[in-house]
Formats: C-alpha cells, sequence, structure tokens
C-alpha cells in the first residue's frame, strides 16, 4: 500500500505521464581556456552536473587523444531538475584547468552552455576560505610557500611577526597584508584596509523540509531521517536512504517507519510566510500525504544580481547597477556611481537588511537620484521572492510592493 501511495504521489508531484518519467534532456558545449598551452596525448576532461544532495545528474568524461581546445562535449539529464555544471582537465592526473557552478535552470529543451571557459589552477592544501567583503579569499599551501588566492591570482604570501593571531605579507611592488586572528580577518593593500573578513565555515549539510497544518518537519541530516508530525505528537527515525533522482523530483523512500519524502525541483511559498524555498514538499506518512516547502531560503537569495528596475522605473543603462549576496550574510554591489556594503539576515518571516555603508564619489545628477533610490529600496526591504522568469524581487514599504527587482549574473 505504501508503495503504490508514494508512485501514485509521484505522479500526481510530477503532473506528468508515466511515460514520460524516463525522459532526458541533452547538454552539449565545448571546453576551452585562454591560455595559448598545448595539451599533451594523455590529458583528460571531465564535465558533471550535479543536482541537490549532490548527486551526479549527468557526466561526461573522455581522453582528449592530441585533440586542443576547444572540445566539444555531450551528456544528459533528467529532465525538469536544475543543476550546476563543473568541468576540469587533468595532465597526469592532476587538475591543470577548471570552472565551477555554471548554472542550469529545470526544463525540458536541449541546452547549449556554448564555450566553457576554464581557469588554469593549482590545487591548494590546507586551504581555508574567507569571504571579504562577498569576494571569496583562500589562504593555503602550494609545494612549502604560503598562497592568498584572491580574484583568480595567487599571491606569494611571507609570515610576518605579529603581536597576536597570524600575519601575512606578500613581496613584491604591491604589498599586500593579510592579518588573521579567531576566524576574522582584515585584507589590506599597501597599507590601506580594503576588506574585514570572515572564516567561511563547512556548510552545514542537514537538509529540512516543513510544512503547516498539522505541523510537520523532516530534517535529512548525514546518516539518519528525523520526521515529525503533528505537532510533535508524532517522531521517527530511519537510516537516510539513497536519494532517487526522477525527472523533476528527489526522492526519499523510508519504508520501515511507512514514510515518503518527494521533493519537486520548484520554488515553493510557504502558506504562512510568504517565505520562498527552492523545493515543494510532500510527506507520504502512514495513509496520509502532507505538503509543505523544502531547501534553504538562502540558497535562492546567494549570489551576483544585475538590478533591472525599481519601484520608480528602469535602471539607466549606461549606469547599470549590482548587488551581491553572500551565504555568510554579506552585501555588496554598485548604484552605477558608488559601491556600497553592509549585511543582511534572512529569518523565518522574512529579509532584513543592516545598516548600508558606501564611497562617496559625485557621479551625474541622474545617477545620484538612481543611487538614492535604490539605497531607500534596500532600507525598506523586508522580504523577497522570485518571479516566474527567476528574477530576484526585494518586497517591502507600507504597500508591501517590489521595490527592486534583479535577474542573476
Amino acid at each position: 500500500m505504501q508503495t503504490f501511495i508514494a508512485a501514485l504521489l509521484a505522479t500526481i508531484l510530477l503532473s506528468a505521464p508515466l511515460a514520460a518519467q524516463d525522459r532526458e534532456r541533452e547538454v552539449t558545449g565545448q571546453v576551452a581556456y585562454l591560455a595559448r598551452i598545448a595539451l599533451p596525448p594523455d590529458a583528460e576532461v571531465s564535465i558533471e552536473a550535479r543536482g541537490a544532495f549532490d548527486t551526479t545528474l549527468g557526466q561526461a568524461q573522455f581522453s582528449t587523444d592530441s585533440r586542443q581546445v576547444p572540445i566539444p562535449f555531450a551528456f544528459e539529464i533528467p529532465e525538469n531538475l536544475s543543476a550546476r555544471v563543473s568541468a576540469v582537465i587533468r595532465v597526469g592526473g592532476q587538475p591543470r584547468w577548471i570552472v565551477q557552478d555554471i548554472p542550469i535552470a529545470a526544463g525540458t529543451g536541449p541546452v547549449d552552455l556554448g564555450d566553457i571557459r576554464l581557469a588554469q589552477v593549482t590545487p591548494l592544501a590546507f586551504a581555508t576560505e574567507f569571504d571579504c567583503a562577498g569576494q571569496p579569499v583562500l589562504l593555503g599551501i602550494i609545494g612549502d610557500q604560503v598562497t592568498l588566492r584572491m580574484r583568480g591570482r595567487d599571491i606569494q604570501m611571507t609570515q610576518a611577526m605579529a603581536a597576536s593571531g597570524a600575519r601575512f605579507v606578500s613581496e613584491g611592488e604591491t604589498e599586500i597584508e593579510f592579518r588573521e586572528k579567531g576566524g576574522e580577518a582584515m585584507l589590506s593593500i599597501d597599507g590601506r584596509k580594503v576588506a574585514d573578513c570572515r572564516r567561511i565555515a563547512a556548510p552545514d549539510q542537514t537538509y529540512r523540509a516543513r510544512g503547516n497544518e498539522p505541523g510537520w518537519t523532516v530534517t535529512v541530516g548525514e546518516d539518519t531521517i528525523e520526521v515529525v508530525a503533528d505537532y510533535g505528537a508524532l517522531t521517527r527515525s530511519a537510516p537516510r536512504p539513497r536519494v532517487e533522482v526522477t525527472p523533476g523530483a528527489y526522492v526519499f523512500d523510508m519504508p520501515e517507519i511507512t514514510a515518503t519524502l518527494t521533493l519537486q525541483d520548484q520554488t515553493c511559498n510557504d502558506d504562512a510566510t510568504g517565505m520562498p524555498y527552492p523545493h515543494r514538499a510532500a510527506l507520504v506518512l502512514d495513509d496520509r500525504v502532507l505538503r509543505g516547502c523544502g531547501g534553504d531560503p538562502a540558497s535562492l537569495l546567494s549570489g551576483d544580481w544585475q538590478i533591472e528596475e525599481l519601484a520608480e522605473g528602469s535602471v539607466i543603462k549606461d549606469s547599470p547597477a549590482q548587488l551581491s549576496l553572500s551565504r555568510a550574510g554579506e552585501v555588496t554591489g554598485t548604484t552605477g556611481c558608488n559601491r556600497f556594503f553592509g549585511s543582511y539576515e534572512l529569518t523565518g518571516e522574512g529579509l532584513s537588511l543592516g545598516r548600508i555603508g558606501s564611497t562617496m564619489m559625485a557621479c551625474p545628477d541622474a545617477v545620484m537620484i538612481q543611487e538614492r533610490r535604490i539605497f531607500e529600496a534596500l532600507e525598506a526591504v523586508r522580504r523577497f521572492d522570485l518571479d516566474e522568469t527567476g528574477a530576484l524581487m526585494l518586497i517591502g514599504g507600507p504597500e508591501d510592493a517590489v521595490l527592486l527587482k534583479a535577474r542573476r549574473l
């Protein structure tokens, strides 16, 4: 009976005939890099598309057989699942060129990624990642040399004397200094501080789905799954099963506790708060079907966005404005004139931005008006959502209206 209900639920959720469940979409493109370095005959190419729960949705692996870039590739992924693509070229088994996190939106048609430009890379050992005003910075070791990796550059550093904590300085005409203590750091160039930095902790891999009425949650941990329903009156746990990938959804089947969790790869808004989540969730529990949302809202919000519209009109084309939100809670961007920086907090009730600071450069009147409107919009934000095209909408003010609309870069 449980298997029948789960199968019926998956069919309803995916809104597709059974004959369509095995359909896949083709992903094509070609890998290349800018450096004029010939590939040796033993070079190998790996391209992989990953979905939620670190699942492999599709991949291509092959030897270059003395071919030179650009080198075409093709593979398939299930329909209606979003993915992030990474590509690497290895020489002698070691990665030499790499690119990561190329997004593919959920859909049914073929995807042409075009030219994928890989960057030359040397792996860092014992690397620690920092967020420096929204920019990722890595501090690690290459060979026996301490290296600071930032903005695609590897900078050799030497440890210097410090009253407390650790202090590293670069060699050369431009002095770059990195001071770290207790997870906090400061990045300076030629004696001028350019950013405060924060060590990025390993991401929490715990996944949660939840629903209102009758108040249920499912917590997917590393080894176990915990199910709580009826506002806490019912609790069950089971070993975490292997996630099943189907077109449009991920499924956790737990027959030992007569439960199945199905997660559809579509944005879901909580029916109490309106908060957007990355997945629509349905929990089959005994003979009941409980519906709700799943995933981390921050995954929808974080990233780089091009501001397209303000409440009072469009952004000036010759003065583009951008917004970046990091998973560490930092917000940075440009108004088309000045750069700005601050912090944000995402709670169960909505989105709030802290005090915004900015540079103080003067620009033409129209651009300064645009800047003022952007700052007014950010100050009034109370929540966020995504429209049907995936554009970010920052919402707030007395009328709970869209104050700013942006599109992912």
